[in-house]
Parts: structure tokens; C-alpha cells; sequence
């Protein structure tokens, strides 16, 4: 086993390790997707103070009002915002809080799993899954609130948990009373609700805890059906259907909005390999993170921390898979991740602890070969050596290089006069550069941008340019890409490969 010195200076490996995967070359790949709205909203914040979002076309706030979109993940929002009073609002800067949040993540990945496990060398192991975890890369080094929201939930399991669980060594009497009639530990309480709100704040997929909570319940409440069949647990899971059918009559718009969210019988299964793409077996990373439960029971005063993890990570999958109203990605299930971890680097220590026991005469010798060798084979290194990562962006990259179409292409060759007709939230990209912008809206518009709206646009200017990735094609009527297809001079260099196509028209 690790002495206590080596320990430290393995885990301080560890966070280099992950820091150094997660700040390296943080700027190389263009902004994608969400991360614009991101970029647009803190920049917007940065200038005004206000949550609405800046266009960085003309220098001023957008005339597009979306609130909604502008304040979502405020409190994540607001610390990107925060850094542009000391560094320039480029990719790397507006990503370094996520990439922040990451570092932070593996210190809190081996704290929870060494207090729920009982072992550090379980705690380094999980830290280490999570230094280099392929989704957890690409989610802190992304614009997006998923890097903060990882940990915060974590935070929160971790405190609820020790809410229902956690013993009173202490002597206030009116604590005493409470855990013994109740079996809560009310000094979690302020911890709880606080992580709750800010969980919140977040995602809404904070609401999960409450599936996980009435599992838990649920589960050990049948434990302890043959001793009381009225036990605390079931008590709790009474309370929250109780506080569920509450809350819809005193806020029925806000529940049925939630329950709105769901749908039965959903096909999700896809979320199986997304869960496990970090590692380089998905059946080696199932078998360790079942070893890894069953470890936890059998290990003395563990089987509720083993429930917790399990039900914290298996149920929030099965309603993904079955329940959950919304595209399928990555970065919605990426919040569970944590518990597969923790689940499976006690597996691997399960294993080796067993190899060791039943080999005595080179235990310690097997012990860390199974340590090792797991480390070694799990893990998705393959990901880093990828012609397309998080790393770098070739032109068969699965998102476009806008930087490249917008930065390099566009504003090198645009001419006086020229308009431009595109996805006006991406305008980061055309910075100071004035044009004239025809939005042709996205997942908020009512109908599609039509083959007339293009028409007119040009009989109204001589010359302009079409840009649109494939991602937009569900919002481009097929006549008005057939039209452009056939009518306007399409661009094909280096600059603009990929998932993209870009017209010209006139001069």
C-alpha cells in the first residue's frame, strides 16, 4: 500500500497530470454549438452588466431577445465574464473556467470516493479515471456549464447522503433528538439546500437527486422490511411522493413543465456506449463497475455507501434511457460519470485486493501489477491519438471549423457591400467586421428560412455570401439549398472543408 507521503505525491501527479490535459492547447479547435451563446451572453454581461447577449459583429448588444438563453447558467456565465476584465475574450480565456472547474473536479473525485470507500487508494484511482477521461476532457475544455455542474452535483450527492446516513458525535442535545427520532443529520442541512439551489442554477437535471433519494429509500426500505415495516426509509419515500403531489397543487404549471420533460418508453439506448466511451472495453468497464459494487457490500458498514453510488449512477441512466424528453448527448449524462468511476476504480481495487489475498506468496507484488496493468487497459489512450480530438480539427472533423470558414476565409475575402446570410449567433467568428447579417434562426423559429426569403435578400443586395454548416440544414428549406447549390458560386478551399457550405452571389 501507499504510505501517506506517497500518496499526496501521487495524487499531486494525478492533478498535473489532468491540469495539464485539460489547459494544453485549450484555444486550438473553434468554438461549436452552445458555446457560442456562451461566449455571447458573458461578453454581453462583461460590457453591460446586463444577462443579453453581445454581438460582436457591429460592437453592441444583440438585438435578438432571448432571455431565457442569455441568463441560463448565470453563475457559471458570470465567472467567464470575470475574466475578461485581465485577458482578451478569445477560446482559451473564456475556456479556462471549465477547464478550472475540471482540476477542481479531480480533487473532489478523490475526497468523495475516499470518504465513501473508506480507502484512498480507491480515491487515487478514481481521480485518475477522471484525469483521463476522454468526456470529461472534452466537457472542461468546452464553453459550457457542464464542467461546473459535474462537481457541484457530485458536492451534492455526497452531502445528502451524509444528510441521511452521517452519525452525531457532537453534544447538542435538540441534533441528538433529531438524528435519533429521525435518523438525520441536520447539519448537512444548510450544505444541501445550498448545493441544491446552486445545482439548480445550473441544469435542471439537478432533479435527478429526487429519483436518486426515492431509489435509495425504496431499496433500503425493503432491507429493513422484515424488522419494521414502517421503517425510516419507507417513511422518506412516503414523504416524497407526499412533497410531490404537494408541489402540484400549490405550482401545478411548474410539475406538469417537469413531468413535460418526460416520456415513457423512450429508445435511448445509445447512452450505453456514451456512458462508457471513456473507456477502451465497455464490457471490461461493466464487469469492474459490477465488482466494484459488490466489493462495497461486502465490505464491513459499506453496503449503504454502495447503494448510494449505485443507484446515484444506475438510476438517472435507466431514466435517460427510457424517460428523458430530449436529443440524445453526451453532456446531458455526463453528470453521472463520477459514480461509474468511483464504482469502478473500487472494482479494480476489489480485484487486486482478491489477487493479493489468494496469492500471499507475491502479494504485494500482485496487488500493484493488477493495479497497474487495470490502469493501463481501461482507460481510452486511443482517444488522444485520434485525427480529430479535442486537441486538434482537421476538415473531417465532425463540427466545422468555424474560425477557419469565418476568420480566415470570410473576412480576408469579403468586399464592400457584401451580406451575409447565416446563423447570426456564430457573428464571434466576424468580429468588428460590420456586414450586414440575415439571421435564418435556428431551434426558436417557426418556420423554416424558405427559397423566397433567400431570393429577396439577393434581389435586395448585389452581392453576399450563404454560409450554413450541416447542422443548420433542418432549418434551410431543401428548395433554398438546391437553389444555392445550383445558382451561387460555391467556395471550396482548404479554409472551408469539412461540414460546411459556403456561396457566394454578385461581385
Amino acid at each position: 500500500m501507499l504510505n501517506k507521503k506517497n500518496l499526496w505525491l501521487a495524487l499531486l501527479a494525478v492533478v498535473i497530470l489532468g491540469a495539464f490535459l485539460r489547459f494544453y492547447k485549450l484555444g486550438e479547435v473553434s468554438f461549436v454549438a452552445d458555446e457560442f451563446l456562451d461566449i455571447n451572453a458573458s461578453y454581453g454581461y462583461f460590457q453591460t452588466g446586463t444577462w443579453h447577449a453581445w454581438d460582436f459583429n457591429l460592437g453592441k448588444l444583440s438585438e435578438r431577445v432571448n432571455d431565457a438563453s442569455d441568463e441560463r447558467a448565470w453563475i457559471y456565465r458570470v465567472q467567464v465574464a470575470s475574466l475578461f476584465h485581465f485577458f482578451a475574450p478569445t477560446e482559451a480565456a473564456a475556456r479556462a473556467v471549465s477547464a478550472g472547474w475540471g482540476v477542481l473536479s479531480i480533487l473532489l473525485m478523490y475526497g468523495v470516493a475516499t470518504d465513501m470507500t473508506k480507502k484512498r487508494m480507491i480515491g487515487l484511482l478514481s481521480a485518475g479515471l477522471f484525469a483521463v477521461s476522454v468526456s470529461a476532457l472534452v466537457m472542461d475544455r468546452h464553453l459550457r456549464m457542464y464542467a461546473m455542474f459535474f462537481p457541484v452535483f457530485l458536492g451534492l450527492s455526497w452531502t445528502l447522503f451524509r444528510f441521511l446516513e452521517d452519525r452525531y458525535a457532537g453534544k447538542v442535545v435538540i441534533i441528538q433528538k433529531i438524528k435519533a427520532r429521525t435518523g438525520l443529520q441536520i447539519m448537512y442541512v444548510l450544505p444541501v439546500i445550498f448545493l441544491s439551489w446552486l445545482s439548480f442554477q445550473l441544469h435542471q437535471l439537478t432533479v435527478n437527486i429526487a429519483l436518486i433519494v426515492l431509489g435509495y429509500s425504496i431499496a433500503l426500505g425493503g432491507l429493513h422490511w422484515q424488522k419494521n415495516k414502517l421503517n425510516r426509509y419507507m417513511v422518506y419515500a412516503l414523504l416524497a411522493v407526499a412533497s410531490f403531489v404537494l408541489a402540484y397543487m400549490v405550482a401545478p404549471g411548474k410539475v406538469a413543465l417537469a413531468i413535460g420533460m418526460l416520456v415513457f418508453f423512450e429508445n435511448h439506448w445509445s447512452y450505453l456506449a456514451i456512458i462508457f466511451q471513456d473507456y477502451n472495453n465497455p464490457i471490461l468497464a461493466i464487469l469492474f463497475l459490477l465488482v466494484g459494487v459488490g466489493y462495497l457490500v461486502k465490505q464491513e458498514k459499506l453496503a449503504k455507501e454502495a447503494i448510494w453510488l449505485g443507484t446515484s449512477f444506475f438510476i438517472p441512466l435507466i431514466a435517460a434511457i427510457f424517460l428523458w424528453r430530449r436529443v440524445v448527448g453526451a453532456q446531458y449524462i455526463f453528470f453521472i460519470q463520477s459514480f461509474a468511476m468511483i464504482l469502478i476504480a473500487s472494482g479494480i481495487y476489489g480485484v487486486a485486493a482478491f489477487l493479493q489475498k489468494n496469492m500471499p506468496r507475491h502479494g504485494k507484488q500482485i496487488f500493484w501489477s493488477a493495479i497497474v496493468v487495470s490502469m493501463l487497459v481501461l482507460p481510452n489512450y486511443a482517444y488522444f491519438f485520434q485525427e480529430n480530438n479535442t486537441y486538434q480539427q482537421t476538415s473531417r472533423s465532425e463540427n466545422p471549423n468555424y474560425r477557419n470558414v469565418f476568420s480566415v476565409y470570410f473576412k480576408k475575402n469579403k468586399k464592400p457591400g457584401d451580406v451575409l446570410v447565416t446563423r447570426d449567433f456564430r457573428n464571434y467568428y466576424w468580429s468588428g467586421q460590420k456586414v450586414r447579417t440575415f439571421d435564418f434562426g435556428g431551434e426558436l423559429s417557426t418556420e423554416k428560412f424558405k427559397l423566397a426569403d433567400l431570393q429577396k435578400i439577393m434581389a435586395e443586395n448585389p452581392s453576399g455570401w450563404l454560409i450554413f454548416s450541416d447542422n443548420d440544414k433542418d432549418f434551410i428549406a431543401e428548395d433554398a439549398q438546391k437553389y444555392a447549390e445550383t445558382n451561387l458560386e460555391k467556395i471550396n478551399t482548404i479554409a472551408v472543408r469539412g461540414g460546411i457550405s459556403v456561396y457566394r452571389w454578385g461581385k
